[in-house]
């Protein structure tokens, strides 16, 4: 909660409005706003050293998002994620993650995937070691370098707000062990699928990789 409240460094130029709605989205992700909770346009653009007119901006970004909805005489309030919304954006990370995979299949080279296998390699030693919070960190670094090998920006941002939008829920699978070590495997398949530049399995896999991840949820904790 507390860097949702600090000032914005004059050193970051991205626009305000983009700055504001990222805090924002975070916080309502990681819990620090929780369904129910009003947004206050007043103290969040005090405490960040901003106009009013970004924050306004970024609460109608929210709504379209589906992350807070106007309530009359309440203002704006938090709203969180349905089990549809899930549902509905795991369908469409399927067909964006596929997509991507072929695209980075596509201009991977050989050193871009030793890098792979290095991570890979420093995942399995976090296996091994039980440190969760570090596996977390490298998994989220793996699929993010593989966004970027990808070479389309809109793809990239599409896929960083989606896995925002499941961090909680991908936090939680790969917390456990079962779904750990089936990761794994298919990240080692997808190297594989590089290594021979087979993009059509590089996407079957991508999204293989999503339903896995889906199907995990509905099994163990009966999310759909």
């Amino acid at each position: 909660m507390d860097q949702i409240f600090e000032k914005i460094e004059s050193t970051d130029l991205r626009p305000i409005r983009e700055i504001v709605l990222e805090r924002l989205r975070k916080a309502i992700m990681d819990g620090s706003f929780e369904p129910g909770d009003r947004l206050v346009e007043t103290s969040i653009a005090e405490g960040m050293g901003v106009s009013r007119t970004p924050v306004r901006e970024a609460f109608r970004q929210l709504e379209i998002e589906g992350l807070a909805e106007n309530v009359p005489r309440k203002g704006t309030i938090v709203k969180g994620i349905s089990k549809r919304d899930i549902l509905e954006i795991y369908e469409i990370r399927e067909v964006l993650e596929g997509l991507a995979f072929r695209l980075a299949c596509a201009n991977i080279s050989e050193a871009r995937i030793l890098g792979l296998k290095e991570m890979l390699l420093k995942m399995e030693q976090s296996i091994d070691n039980n440190d969760i919070k570090e596996y977390w960190r490298l998994h989220g670094e793996f699929h993010n370098t593989i966004m970027d090998f990808s070479n389309n920006q809109r793809l990239i941002d599409q896929m960083k707000q989606i896995y925002e939008y499941l961090s909680k829920l991908r936090n939680f699978t790969l917390v456990m062990n079962k779904r750990r070590i089936i990761a794994m495997e298919e990240h080692k398949a997808l190297i594989k699928a590089f290594e021979n530049k087979d993009e059509i399995l590089a996407e079957q896999i991508g999204r293989e990789h999503t339903l896995n991840a889906k199907r995990f949820l509905s099994k163990e904790i009966h999310l759909f």
